[in-house]
């Protein structure tokens, strides 16, 4: 379906008005210019608004970058679009911000109850996870006149804008509420934090021990609150390739040595999460940063953090930080949130529609009884991982299996890599290049109609840059394998084959390339 043919399809004729976008542009208003559209209509992930087909869908395994919008997603979308355009036609200013205030709370609570958090907890909605460390970094420096320092992974397992965002910097030409701005330049008037980027691989790609990486966190957060800083520490779960760092034995025991000068943000933009896993890091008080958008597989740009108690209390009085009013609507935040009150009241209804079209997603998948999910994700990980371990042109890049004993021993389906990195190989056996393998990415998606995870840099093999793909397991495709309509088992060997397929077609295009 083209754009033209599907914005027609969605809008009802009083909708020519040129004050309306269609769906179709909404869904990627809101953001940055990494939704953009291109000349071949679609964004810097590959994706495009129009929603995906179930065919299609069979092969989208590129969910920790992005993914395309389903068709139930889209309709859910719609749905709330005809609500969008109703109350744009009623030519009051408030009357499209009340709806986006209704409609942004009724997704908080849902979104709440669909991750059965405690009433106490607030959620903060914002275009991306990018966005939302903007905020928690404008937040937490906002809070003390005192010098502060922030503790993250490199940037390469997280994302590129993520440096910059932490220390109060434009990271884009324009924020998600559209003011025009310029990247890198300060976003407020608060000081830049000291920020220090732990490595977590090796320069040939292999994982650094997790002691080593745990050491050098410690050593930097002790020295630092030692000279009275306050520390806003990342933990990373799940990296881009499917990490942890630093570990979860780290973060908790250095939150118990200084509760006062310590705050810990889980990075978990990736939300490959059980509900047991989210809560037990809310009840350690840490903040916990989601979006909609990788492995919920909902449409690109729709992030949320998750405030415990306390830290909700100890934020919620705070004057808004001047760099939040580029990015954040007063309805993005709880009414409860007083010190918000000086952010506009604009609605931002590419967020919104977004986010509607991605809870659809979470709300079938939660549905699903955690056992199943369980099951489904080891027969999948041990499926591709024999593919993988079968072919000489593939190699798995070395991953730790996800670790959280620490915080909370309820086994689940997290426990188990739903992203596999691997590394294409020429006949000779050495690596594919940087260059060779982003070809192999997109020949994948515009000759085969198959998603993987954009390539990742992942060290020097053989004096070769070498950079992993990713094959995806989503929300989107378990849902789709444990669908019951009395042929689960079936479904299940589909998603698993097309896997397989996805696999093997990355094998010949890189075979081919000299």
């Amino acid at each position: 379906m083209s754009n033209d043919a599907m914005s027609s399809a969605v809008r009802p004729p009083y909708a020519s008005d040129t004050k309306i976008p269609s769906l179709a542009q909404l869904l990627v208003d809101g953001g940055d210019s990494r939704i953009a559209l291109d000349t071949h209509g679609v964004n810097k992930y590959g994706c495009t608004v129009e929603p995906q087909s179930a065919e299609d869908s069979m092969f989208a395994f590129g969910s920790a970058t992005a993914s395309t919008i389903s068709q139930r997603g889209f309709a859910a979308a719609n749905h709330v679009y005809q609500k969008i355009v109703q109350a744009t036609l009623d030519d009051a200013p408030s009357s499209l911000y009340a709806l986006y205030a209704q409609e942004m709370q009724s997704l908080r609570q849902e979104l709440k109850q669909l991750c059965q958090t405690s009433d106490a907890v607030d959620v903060v909605f914002a275009a991306s996870g990018t966005d939302l460390h903007l905020m928690v970094s404008q937040l937490f420096t906002g809070a003390t006149s005192g010098p502060s320092m922030i503790v993250m992974v490199e940037a390469g397992e997280t994302g590129s804008s993520v440096p910059a965002a932490l220390q109060g910097l434009h990271f884009s030409d324009c924020s998600a509420l559209g003011v025009p701005v310029c990247a890198g330049q300060s976003a407020g008037d608060a000081d830049a934090p000291e920020l220090v980027r732990i490595a977590l691989r090796e320069a040939d790609g292999t994982p650094r021990a997790a002691a080593d990486i745990d050491g050098e966190v410690e050593t930097l957060i002790t020295s630092a609150c030692g000279h009275n800083k306050r520390v806003l520490l990342v933990l990373a779960d799940v990296t881009k390739t499917g990490m942890i760092g630093p570990s979860v034995t780290c973060a908790l025991a250095l939150r118990k040595r200084y509760p006062y000068q310590l705050e810990v943000l889980v990075d978990a933009c990736q939300f490959r999460l059980t509900n047991a896993t989210l809560n037990a890091y809310l009840e350690q008080q840490f903040l916990v940063a989601i979006t909609g958008s990788k492995f919920v597989s909902g449409p690109s740009f729709s992030g949320a953090l998750f405030f415990p108690e306390a830290a909700a209390i100890r934020y919620r009085q705070q004057t808004a930080p001047e760099a939040l009013y580029a990015y954040s609507s007063r309805a993005d935040w709880p009414a409860s949130w007083s010190g918000m009150d000086g952010l506009q009241k604009k609605a931002n209804c590419g967020l919104l529609v977004r986010w509607v079209a991605a809870i659809v997603e979470l709300r079938a998948f939660r549905s699903l009884p955690d056992e199943a999910i369980h099951q489904f994700v080891q027969e999948f990980r041990r499926a591709v991982l024999h593919n993988i371990g079968t072919h000489s042109d593939l190699s798995l890049l070395p991953v730790p299996a996800p670790d959280r004993q620490a915080l909370t021993t309820m086994p689940g389906w997290d426990q188990w890599p739903t992203i596999f990195p691997f590394v294409l190989h020429h006949p000779s056996g050495e690596p594919l290049s940087r260059e060779q393998t982003t070809t192999v990415y997109r020949r994948l998606q515009h000759e085969k109609r198959m998603q993987v995870g954009q390539p990742v840099t992942c060290g020097v093999w053989q004096q070769i840059p070498v950079s992993a793909l990713r094959l995806c397991l989503s929300a989107r495709l378990i849902t789709a394998a444990l669908s019951d309509d009395g042929d689960t088992h079936n479904k299940a060997e589909q998603i698993i084959s097309a896997a397989i397929a996805v696999l093997d077609a990355a094998r010949r295009l890189g075979a081919g390339i000299e």
